[in-house]
């Protein structure tokens, strides 16, 4: 079996070419909550590993947090891809979005981070869900699944045992993504319909919104207004906190 070039897939990554706009600030609101809830405060410090471009770094520095730090194996290494920011550490909240799905040994990425964690520190891992995926229906899930750049798909006790592992404890679980809002036209079911409207591609959320023909579909105007009530639910996030 041939191995996939990672590096040449996240040279072109689609997510580097994202701004922080307002929609991107809505969402990162509430990823932001799932932290505050649990004491995060202005002071404390924060990594965000795999971070892309740093976007929800730049979110929270907007809100005041000092000690901000994101790192991305992929990135440009004079940008967020300079390795040097993780000696900031050790760090009392990390973010794991959107990463582990993306990586060969899960458990040597865990074991790195575990290092990187303060006691008594909180560690916020997003992924889909294998549980709420069915692998047949790639049309359905085509970001969940989102080849080549997914390797493993997992479902949470599987998920929640590889934190075990590392004696931390589950703090949080959360059924759904930051970014499934109760907003007009701003949940997983309205975007995996516009998605499907033009080329299929993770690329289309990174173009310019086509508010028109957004408007003459019934189906995502459907969805913009009903669809966080019928969401899949196929992505989750557990916030984990290690021993004092």
């Amino acid at each position: 079996m041939d191995v996939v070039d990672l590096d040449h897939y996240y040279s072109r990554y689609p997510f580097t070419e994202a701004k922080l706009d307002l929609v991107w600030r809505i969402f990162y609101r509430n990823l932001a909550r799932r932290f505050l809830r649990h004491g995060m405060r202005r002071t404390h410090r924060f990594l965000d590993y795999g971070c892309a471009n740093g976007l929800f770094c730049m979110a929270l520095r907007e809100r005041g947090f000092k000690h901000v730090y994101g790192y991305d194996p992929y990135g440009d290494p004079a940008k967020t891809g300079d390795v040097s920011v993780l000696e900031s550490g050790p760090f009392d909240y990390i973010l794991l979005q959107d990463v582990i799905e993306h990586v060969e040994d899960p458990d040597a990425l865990l074991r790195k981070l575990d290092a990187l964690l303060a006691p008594g520190g909180y560690i916020l891992v997003g992924t889909p869900n294998a549980d709420a995926i069915d692998p047949a229906l790639p049309k359905k899930f085509p970001n969940e699944l989102h080849a080549p750049y997914h390797l493993h798909i997992y479902p949470r006790d599987i998920l929640e045992k590889m934190g075990r592992d590392r004696q931390w404890r589950t703090a949080a679980f959360y059924d759904r993504s930051y970014h499934d809002r109760p907003w007009f036209g701003m949940n997983t079911r309205a975007a995996k319909w516009y998605q499907s409207m033009k080329d299929g591609s993770f690329d289309v959320f990174f173009q310019p919104f086509d508010l028109r023909s957004a408007l003459l579909s019934p189906r995502w105007c459907f969805y913009a207004v009903l669809g966080y009530w019928l969401s899949y639910r196929s992505d989750m996030s557990i916030l984990f906190q290690k021993p004092e």
